[in-house]
């Protein structure tokens, strides 16, 4: 069984999105076969910089081997700049880790623009 990390985020201070975002990616996990091993959740903070405490640990986290996944209900959640969002798709690549998004799919397979950072 693969196993999964969970991350949430809201823009705005509201953890019943968060909780929403939660329960539903828990739910893709039980009906895909992955073991959800830790959910990493920002609250209140917005998806266009890294700056935010649980992404910045999730982000450390994808060295270890303790997950293969990382399960995030739609897209934005994960990043809202086009340019970040790849720069750090390259980053879970290089880490052999992956990205599903509940709206929007397997995001770990998409091809990735060459940009300069």
């Amino acid at each position: 069984m693969k196993k999964a990390v969970i991350y949430t985020r809201t823009a705005v201070p509201n953890s019943a999105s968060n909780k929403k975002q939660e329960e539903l990616c828990l739910q893709f996990a039980r009906n895909n076969g992955y073991e959800v091993v830790l959910v990493y959740t920002d609250n209140g903070f917005s998806g266009m910089n890294a700056h935010r405490p649980s992404f910045r640990k999730l982000m450390d986290s994808r060295k270890s081997k303790g997950w293969d996944v990382i399960i995030v209900s739609d897209c934005s959640r994960f990043f809202r700049k086009p340019r970040s969002f790849v720069r750090y798709m390259k980053v879970l690549r290089r880490a052999g880790k992956g990205l599903i998004s509940v709206k929007d799919g397997e995001l770990s397979s998409l091809p990735l623009p060459r940009m300069d950072f």
